[in-house]
């Protein structure tokens, strides 16, 4: 895996995620442990959106690579996750903005807490994010229904021919931090990609 442009090294998060609620509680760590669950036997993993909570630090099994990327994370470098080696990067950079070099069917993509935003003039649904769905091991996608941006965007998703459904479910969080807010409501997709289909 090649990750362009190099990032600096630094510390990783502690879990914090600044002044989003919705991404400090538990209900933020149970979705993640839930997605970490559907990843183990990916030799890869890679996550859009990991803001300042990347799933590496739920990851059970021993991947040979990580990498989350999202504007706000936090740059980060290291090569060994759970004692094993690994190349793991967090990378903020929006993920439009990275050249990825995966084989076909060697990765699990994550997009927790699905809420894409357009890069420029270019929709997040395009053809960079339809290839790396396309190409996954399995894709994992959470997102609160209530709020518009995802809740127009997912189906564009999960109702691809070459998408089949594993699993999907709704989770309630009762968590003090989202309480009486849309992000306590949450939908969630595991979906194996068939490239082939088209």
């Amino acid at each position: 895996m090649q990750v362009k442009p190099a990032e600096s090294s630094a510390t990783p998060q502690d879990g914090a995620a600044g002044n989003l609620p919705h991404l400090a509680g538990v209900g933020s760590s149970m979705r993640q442990v839930v997605a970490a669950h559907f990843l183990r036997d990916c030799p890869h993993v890679l996550e859009i959106g990991g803001h300042a909570q990347p799933i590496t630090g739920y990851l059970t099994h021993n991947p040979l690579s990580v990498l989350s990327v999202d504007p706000k994370t936090q740059a980060f470098e290291a090569e060994a996750l759970n004692g094993r080696p690994c190349s793991v990067r967090h990378v903020p950079k929006k993920f439009q903005e990275i050249e990825y070099t995966y084989t076909a069917g060697s990765y699990g993509l994550v997009l927790l807490g699905y809420s894409l935003k357009p890069f420029g003039n270019r929709d997040p649904l395009g053809k960079l994010l339809f290839s790396l769905i396309d190409n996954a091991k399995t894709v994992i996608i959470d997102y609160a229904p209530e709020l518009e941006r995802a809740a127009s965007q997912v189906p564009h998703i999960v109702n691809r021919p070459t998408l089949s459904l594993r699993c999907m479910f709704d989770l309630r969080l009762h968590d003090e931090e989202i309480a009486g807010t849309p992000y306590a409501d949450r939908r969630f997709y595991v979906l194996d990609p068939h490239p082939t289909v088209l």
